[in-house]
């Protein structure tokens, strides 16, 4: 687990599924075996970050 996460996860934890999702999407990324593999866990942590940002305007809205 990551600072940022743990922090998160502390701090804010009605967001703590959203960025469990996130930080487990970009450690995806290590486990992929091809261009085109990476390119789609590459794209999915993207939208995982996604996620967790819109996820937390809305707490700030």
């Amino acid at each position: 687990m990551t600072v940022p996460l743990l922090r998160v996860r502390l701090l804010l934890p009605e967001l703590a599924d959203t960025a469990q999702h996130a930080a487990q999407a970009t450690y995806g990324m290590r486990a992929v075996t091809s261009p085109a593999a990476l390119r789609e866990a590459r794209e999915q942590a993207l939208q995982a970050a996604d996620d967790l940002v819109a996820a937390g305007a809305v707490l700030a809205a």
